[in-house]
């Protein structure tokens, strides 16, 4: 009996957390451009929300991403010093000679861009809960996307709203969800995807001409 009562509990709990922080994330990857950028300028997010803050928020918080993985990042206050100096519409929307102004001013090889898509607290009944959407993107110094990473999570808990348990702070959210959806852009992985390629490709020109040469004293 007991340990029935056992298996109940373990059951209820299991299906209780896989009904929480329901979401999903999409990202697409070039391994050979992605690779190359190493020295980066994060530039202003846009903020499709309600909150004023949220876009400056992401922004900090992918910044200290970026350096936690290594990455050279110019410092904020610099990125945004040249885009007033550009004269950039909202500080968002940069053609192609913007960004080639700003690589050459800042030094870099590729920009991170971002927006918060949805940044809210949503309830049911007493309980109250964030939803989050971020996308995330790295261009090369010409524009061309190298890395996006795009989701929307809910911090919704079934065991909180049951139990009547606080739920994830809004800004702590944000945070995490910014750091997960980075996770998929780690320079070091990408560098070691980028040289398997290089490997399998110079073993398959190898085996190439190994066949070429057989081929010709078959002939002979």
């Amino acid at each position: 009996m007991k340990r029935f009562f056992y298996i109940i509990t373990f059951s209820f709990f299991f299906v209780v957390s896989c009904a929480s922080n329901q979401g999903n994330v999409n990202y697409f990857l070039k391994p050979k451009s992605a690779s190359k950028i190493n020295r980066v300028a994060v530039l202003p997010f846009m903020n499709l929300t309600t909150d004023k803050f949220s876009g400056e928020r992401a922004r900090d918080f992918a910044i200290t991403a970026l350096l936690e993985k290594g990455m050279d990042v110019v410092p904020k206050g610099a990125v945004d010093r040249e885009v007033r100096r550009l004269g950039v519409p909202s500080g968002f929307f940069f053609d192609v000679n913007d960004l080639r102004v700003l690589a050459d001013v800042l030094k870099v090889n590729g920009f991170v861009q971002g927006s918060v898509d949805e940044y809210k607290i949503e309830r049911r009944g007493t309980y109250s809960y964030p939803v989050v959407a971020v996308t995330l993107k790295v261009l090369d110094t010409n524009g061309n996307v190298v890395w996006q990473a795009s989701g929307v999570k809910s911090y919704y808990s079934t065991m909180g709203r049951l139990f009547g348990l606080k739920s994830e702070d809004s800004v702590v959210a944000l945070q995490e969800f910014v750091y997960e959806l980075l996770k998929t852009f780690n320079s070091k992985s990408i560098k070691a995807i980028n040289s398997e390629n290089v490997k399998k490709s110079t073993v398959k020109t190898v085996e190439q001409k190994t066949a070429e040469i057989n081929a010709s004293i078959v002939e002979k």
